[in-house]
């Protein structure tokens, strides 16, 4: 009986280690993979880049010129300057549909028609709180919602009617015009004329104008006083634009 109670325990007491030895074994490794778990549970996970962005380009501000045109009712007496684009970016979509925004610095009115000596006289007036009350208002924007494609020409340009929102003065309007868009090259271009009415926006003059010279607007007029006030200026003005991107485009 002894022989055999010794026998088995030559037998059994390794096993029994080797048992103990595996289930210590098991339970590490069970302990570590909770471990690796919480360790990848606890890793900040990376924000994927929505793929609802489109591919956008930086406008350039220096090449891109902005023209405005306005004039008196009755007679045929135009002023007309430049802007200067602040920033923008355009948004490229699918099926060639155009998106983005663009800042007008309105700072930065000058005056192409006049001598040097009367120029200073028209932007300070334009500046003031008669029209664009610059110091107040020191930017105009342009967020292009949507375009439509209506024609692509012969040279690879296309034709759109584009959709937006023009913001002068803290009042927004909804606003859409056309515009030759050239897409095909590194560089991209966008040229057109966008017209809107000055009153939307309260840019109207509140002061009386003197016009000395203007014997036949009298007339149509059926006075022969030599002041009036905002309603012999033209409500719509004319903006002539062409915007150039920088180089390259922005991807998703």
């Amino acid at each position: 009986m002894k022989k055999l109670l010794l026998i088995l325990s030559i037998v059994l007491v390794p096993l029994a280690a080797q048992v103990a030895d595996e289930r210590e074994f098991l339970n590490n490794a069970n302990i570590a993979k909770e471990i690796e778990l919480k360790a990848i549970n606890m890793t900040p996970k990376i924000a994927k880049r929505s793929t609802n962005i489109d591919p956008s380009v930086i406008i350039n501000a220096r090449q891109s010129i902005i023209e405005w045109k306005g004039g008196l009712k009755f007679i045929n007496n135009y002023h007309n300057g430049n802007l200067k684009v602040k920033s923008g970016n355009i948004y490229l979509g699918k099926e060639n549909n155009i998106s983005g925004n663009i800042v007008i610095d309105m700072t930065t009115m000058t005056n192409l028609d006049l001598p040097e000596s009367r120029k200073e006289y028209l932007i300070g007036h334009l500046r003031s709180e008669d029209f664009f009350h610059v110091d107040r208002f020191n930017t105009a924007n342009l967020k292009i919602n949507n375009s439509k494609v209506l024609e692509k020409k012969s040279d690879g340009t296309y034709e759109m009617e584009v959709f937006g929102d023009l913001t002068v003065k803290s009042v927004t309007k909804p606003i859409s015009f056309k515009a030759t868009v050239d897409l095909k090259s590194n560089i991209k271009k966008a040229s057109g004329i966008m017209v809107f009415n000055r009153t939307d926006f309260n840019v109207q003059y509140r002061a009386e104008m003197h016009l000395d010279n203007a014997k036949s607007f009298w007339n149509k007029m059926n006075t022969t006083k030599g002041t009036v006030k905002d309603k012999v200026i033209k409500d719509q003005i004319e903006v002539k634009f062409e915007v150039i991107s920088k180089s390259g485009m922005i991807e998703k």
